[in-house]
């Protein structure tokens, strides 16, 4: 959520036109591409490994960690389905010639921020659900 909290912004007050813009969040998706994914399917991981070894072993707690692999690893078919066309759009203006208004511009990256935000939420579910049912497990064991 930080990168639509500090990082959009920057880019909203700093940019007067649309193609450096554009730059800069290509390159924020960049990076974002490289660490971002392989951190949701680690984590997602370690949620199934909890949860298996708990039902394994007759613990109730197995479902909600379960639950937790499930919630952080709905971001992707969140990004597949609703941020694909928002991101296509800005990497087409990346790629053009052709003169673009920062308005437009500006307009998508706020979309974009948005959307990032509200896919981040799946994971924050997900790390909550897994710290308050660890926390239960330290309480009752």
């Amino acid at each position: 959520m930080s990168l639509s909290a500090f990082v959009i912004p920057v880019f909203l007050d700093t940019n007067q036109t649309a193609d450096h813009m554009v730059r800069q969040w290509a390159r924020l998706y960049h990076y974002g591409h490289i660490y971002l994914p392989a951190l949701c399917v680690s984590t997602t991981g370690m949620y199934l490994f909890a949860a298996l070894g708990r039902r394994a072993s007759n613990n109730e707690q197995w479902s909600r960690y379960a639950l937790a692999a499930i919630s952080t690893i709905t971001m992707v078919p969140f990004t597949w389905l609703l941020m694909t066309p928002t991101n296509n759009t800005l990497f087409r203006l990346d790629g053009s010639d052709y003169f673009v208004e920062l308005s437009l511009v500006r307009g998508l990256v706020v979309k974009w921020a948005w959307l990032h935000v509200t896919r981040s939420l799946f994971p924050l579910v997900g790390a909550i659900l897994g710290f308050t049912t660890l926390c239960q497990e330290f309480r009752s064991g």
